[in-house]
């Protein structure tokens, strides 16, 4: 693997992680599933890809889309 390929893999995971990290710190209590924000952050710093990859699918709750009705 070339030296550019690698460096590019891993500031990917870094960006990936930091962003998880800060979303995480970032997001009320409310929005939170699963876990408490706290032991989110543990899963992120014991595993930090897989942590921050199950963060971004199942960490939060999605807002609800503005302009909806629950109705429609």
């Amino acid at each position: 693997m070339t030296p550019v390929l690698e460096c590019a893999i891993y500031l990917t995971i870094a960006a990936l992680y930091v962003y998880a990290v800060v979303d995480c710190i970032r997001t009320p209590e409310a929005r939170i599933r699963m876990l408490p924000k706290m032991g989110w952050l543990v899963v992120m710093a014991l595993m930090p890809i897989l942590g921050a990859i199950v963060w971004r699918n199942l960490g939060k709750r999605s807002l609800p889309a503005e302009g909806r009705s629950s109705t429609d």
